[in-house]
């Protein structure tokens, strides 16, 4: 792991010190490479009437939204919550953290919402089947808990950051997709509260006339706090017990 950590660490002092604006606009792509992702595995399932079947489904189509983030190196607020590594090594500063996560915070919610705006204007959404379930998943989100919410969220970023770091670990990309893949895989198996895919849930929710401004908060600050918790904390303990 020695090995996979100094590449990490290599790549987040790059990811620190690039232009904000750049941040920005990769952090844009990755918002909507989420979002897309979301798209499709919400296409492929949704008509299934089988809830074990369409999960798989939307399970095994989820991860292709990582897996662009990853190898086009655009810029993804719950994998940033890692930053937390090359900080515990003073390679960075809390102040070049906190910066870089709020503009990825930023540019990821912009590229959901972008892409649920574009959708609503072409008319992806006339389908009454398609729009019932896309209602239906902001609904259920919004539904939860401040606890639920927080506590999915730490669970699934532990899991998005597992399979960043899985992906430092290897130079092939088609071995990265692949780690990528498994861990993502049983985040939306389980269910889990990732923040950047809400953004793009709730926008399409909000924009469709399903649920309001407040719910949205109401779900997306636990999760966020949750992702943050769950990223840095799985980061930090994982470093230090592997630290040699």
């Amino acid at each position: 792991m020695k090995e996979t950590f100094e590449n990490y660490i290599e790549a987040a002092k790059n990811k620190v010190s690039t232009l904000a604006s750049n941040t920005l606009v990769l952090a844009i792509f990755a918002g909507a490479f989420i979002a897309i992702a979301g798209v499709a595995s919400t296409i492929a399932s949704y008509s299934v009437t089988n809830v074990s079947i369409a999960k798989v489904l939307s399970a095994t189509i989820f991860p292709m939204g990582l897996i662009m983030v990853v190898l086009f190196k655009t810029e993804l607020f719950t994998g940033n919550c890692l930053l937390v590594i090359p900080l515990i090594k003073k390679e960075i500063k809390v102040k070049d953290l906190i910066k870089n996560l709020i503009i990825v915070y930023l540019g990821n919610l912009i590229g959901a919402i972008v892409v649920a705006m574009m959708l609503k204007v072409s008319g992806h959404y006339e389908n009454v089947l398609y729009l019932e379930a896309v209602l239906k998943i902001a609904k259920t989100k919004v539904g939860y808990s401040f606890l639920k919410s927080f506590i999915l969220g730490i669970l699934c970023n532990i899991l998005v950051c597992m399979a960043v770091l899985l992906s430092f670990s290897v130079k092939s990309s088609g071995t990265k997709a692949l780690l990528i893949f498994i861990p993502i895989f049983l985040f939306i198996m389980l269910g889990l509260e990732h923040s950047v895919a809400n953004m793009y849930y709730l926008a399409s929710g909000y924009l469709n006339k399903g649920i309001g401004l407040k719910a949205i908060l109401n779900n997306l600050i636990p999760v966020t706090l949750g992702n943050i918790i769950g990223g840095m904390g799985f980061g930090s303990i994982y470093y230090f017990v592997n630290k040699k």
